[in-house]
């Protein structure tokens, strides 16, 4: 995400300072990664930018990699590994595109894997774990957007975010589940659905419909529960790749539901409903079906057990495990919940690692949908107003605001919790403002402290709600006591004196100042960073890249002697095709203190496209003299690659403990009065006695 620099105005420093702030700023102490592996005819269209700014917006810091036709499913893991370990790390991971049976990509399909248990089974699991080969325990949250054409891909997006958005119309809904049950007598369905509704959808609020085959529950009765609109749609018992076979529903069926704008998770504990290497298995049809059916849908692409109770019981196991994962651990992001199950069966002493059932179900068990789709429940709802700071003021208290709104209950009462560099958590009560908003005061904080916090709220029914929703154990909110001067900034609209400096083996591709092209090419920015227009880009002509090289960005001269904390910011741009070195290319950021007599590297850094934030704490490379620069470096060699770099929105702050500047205070002891006058006329005539008094 972009930064946002906040202007803090004092108001004396035994007052409280009230700062209202939003999810929109850099305040997470970690801030989950999204990473969506693309076939490139979506890339660039509407619906997948709809989506990645929707993601965005709820806070995700989301890269796209445009998978060019031809690529094989090695060389895209290969890709998503080598971003394993840095911190572009991904903790979500979306496929986009349908699979076409090959192996290697085209340009609307992504290749799956066969796994490497004993069902064989059509699988996504690779491409999420990390481990090298054999390794089937997933490091991210996965799940693929099985789509064919761009406009299905927009009926997928469309359902995804109305889902998320608690649906149109009749918000009810999110209280309601479909439970389907088998006549298979050796399944145990009936009384393990009897089983959650009790345990868990009952004791939420939750209306449950039974749909039981062995007493009468047919294909109307689904229709009929799932147009009125449910949360969760859950079948249990034997299908096939074009549906559930008692009761019957099939794909027929779903293309017939009039659900718009209420849309659940489908989830079925059965055979191959989610074999998607299929033309278009019954999963499928509920994912893509325009304005009906399901945002996501769950369920195998093989064989599961049954015959026997025993054969059973790894189903029921799970149906109980990913209830749980939702209800008693709170974790309503689809992905999430889905491998808090898996942990629980890996876990099981009745099956457990060594188990056949255990492995086949993590790579069997296919998520068509987001992984990130966080369904619409909850106590109360808590978001931000407005933009969380990134500083605030040291040694004064701090009164943050969040908003309060009522869902399953009505609100009783709220903390804002807090601690200072690690420390143990504190709390203080939230007092209402009015407007669904409620206040906290943070204790000042000393200079230079971490300080972390999160809100919790309690409902009238005793439900507990958290923001950001997964704390403490999750991201948290961050903010740093320190008072910020610049001392350099340039967002390059101008150009504050740089140079460019082009070494005999470049060809073309050199560093020039410019609007981006819209038309942009392979890898290369449509727009800066900071939304003022220019940057610095390499060649802005499409379809030109760095060739040979290297080119050299080199700053002015700027004297950040005299301060302590000394911070670069910017925004830069890296793309390189290629992932692997040789070939593979870096961006290189280096620092003097001489002047650019002698260089410092401080960042080494490979990338495939995106605006990315960068803080530098210069003494960390060089000492704070009169004569600091930067320089960024590029090239391609050999020149085999696409390679295009970015620079724009350079910051250079520091992060002091000096209360923040007074206007008027020209003596700097702390207030406006007629003290200020000699130095004010002092600061007409001689600016250096000024300085050097003041």
């Amino acid at each position: 995400m972009k930064a946002l620099r906040v202007h803090v105005v004092s108001m004396g420093r035994a007052a409280a300072i009230l700062l209202v702030w939003g999810l929109a700023g850099s305040a997470f102490a970690k801030q989950d990664k999204y990473l969506i592996v693309s076939a490139s005819d979506y890339v660039g269209s509407v619906p997948l930018n709809q989506f990645i700014d929707f993601r965005t917006a709820r806070g995700y810091d989301v890269s796209v990699y445009s998978v060019p036709a031809g690529t094989s499913r090695d060389d895209i893991k290969a890709h998503i590994q080598s971003l394993w370990g840095t911190p572009d790390a991904p903790d979500f991971l979306l496929i986009v595109g349908d699979t076409s049976g090959g192996a290697t990509s085209t340009a609307t399909t992504i290749p799956h894997w066969t796994g490497g248990g004993s069902r064989t089974a059509p699988t996504d699991l690779p491409y999420a774990c990390m481990d090298g080969p054999g390794d089937w325990y997933p490091n991210m949250f996965y799940g693929r957007f099985s789509v064919n054409s761009v406009s299905m891909l927009a009926q997928v997006v469309e359902k995804t975010i109305v889902a998320e958005s608690g649906g149109t119309g009749d918000p009810s809904y999110t209280r309601r589940a479909v439970m389907l049950a088998t006549d298979d007598p050796t399944a145990l369905a009936a009384a393990l659905h009897d089983s959650i509704i009790s345990t868990h959808l009952e004791p939420a609020g939750f209306t449950a419909t039974r749909v039981y085959a062995g007493v009468g529950g047919g294909t109307a009765h689904v229709a009929a529960a799932v147009n009125e609109g449910v949360l969760f749609t859950v079948y249990f018992g034997h299908s096939g790749s074009s549906g559930w076979s008692s009761p019957g529903f099939h794909s027929s069926d779903v293309m017939a539901l009039t659900n718009e704008g209420k849309y659940g998770i489908a989830f079925g504990w059965s055979c191959s409903s989610a074999a998607f290497t299929t033309d278009e298995c019954f999963g499928e049809a509920w994912l893509r079906a325009p304005h009906k059916g399901a945002a996501a849908y769950l369920s195998a692409s093989s064989f599961v057990w049954w015959g026997s109770e025993s054969a059973w019981e790894s189903s029921r196991r799970m149906e109980r495990y990913f209830f749980r994962a939702f209800f008693e651990k709170n974790a309503w992001r689809v992905g999430e919940a889905w491998q808090a199950a898996l942990w629980d069966i890996l876990a099981d002493p009745d099956f457990g690692p060594g188990h056949d059932h255990t492995r086949n179900i993590f790579e069997e068990f296919v998520l068509l949908g987001d992984p990130a789709l966080r369904l619409p429940f909850r106590a109360l709802v808590l978001t931000a107003p407005e933009e969380w700071p990134e500083f605030i003021p040291p040694d004064v208290d701090t009164t943050l605001v969040v908003r309060i709104e009522s869902a399953s209950e009505k609100y009783d009462s709220g903390l804002l919790h807090y601690r200072y560099n690690g420390g143990e958590y504190q709390t203080t009560p939230l007092v209402a403002l009015g407007m669904d908003l409620y206040a906290g005061t943070l204790p000042a904080p000393p200079c230079q402290a971490l300080v972390e916090y999160y809100f919790s709220a309690t409902g009238d029914s005793g439900g507990k709600a958290y923001f950001p929703e997964h704390a403490p154990d999750g991201e948290v909110l961050s903010t740093i006591a320190a008072t910020t001067t610049t001392l350099f900034a340039d967002n390059f609209e101008i150009g504050e004196g740089w140079t460019v400096q082009n070494e005999p083996g470049l060809t073309s591709g050199g560093w020039e100042r410019a609007v981006p092209s819209a038309a942009g090419g392979t890898g290369a920015p449509t727009v800066d960073y900071d939304g003022s227009g220019k940057c610095f880009l390499t060649d802005n002509a499409p379809n030109a890249d760095v060739d040979g090289g290297p080119t050299r960005l080199i700053s002015p001269i700027i004297d950040v002697s005299g301060w302590n904390e000394v911070y670069v910011r910017f925004g830069r741009w890296m793309y390189c095709d290629d992932s692997v070195p040789p070939a593979k290319d870096f961006l290189d950021v280096e620092v003097s203190a001489d002047g650019g007599a002698t260089w410092i590297l401080a960042e080494h850094i490979w990338a495939m496209g995106d605006w990315v934030k960068h803080d530098i704490r210069v003494r960390d490379y060089v000492p704070l003299t009169p004569q600091f620069r930067m320089r960024f470096s590029i090239n391609d060699t050999p020149n085999n690659s696409i390679t295009e770099v970015a620079l724009d929105g350079v910051w250079i702050h520091d992060r002091g403990c000096q209360p923040a500047a007074l206007l008027g205070d020209l003596n700097c002891d702390g207030a406006v009065n007629v003290f200020d006058i000699d130095p004010f006329v002092l600061a007409l005539t001689d600016a250096a006695a000024y300085a050097a008094a003041y």
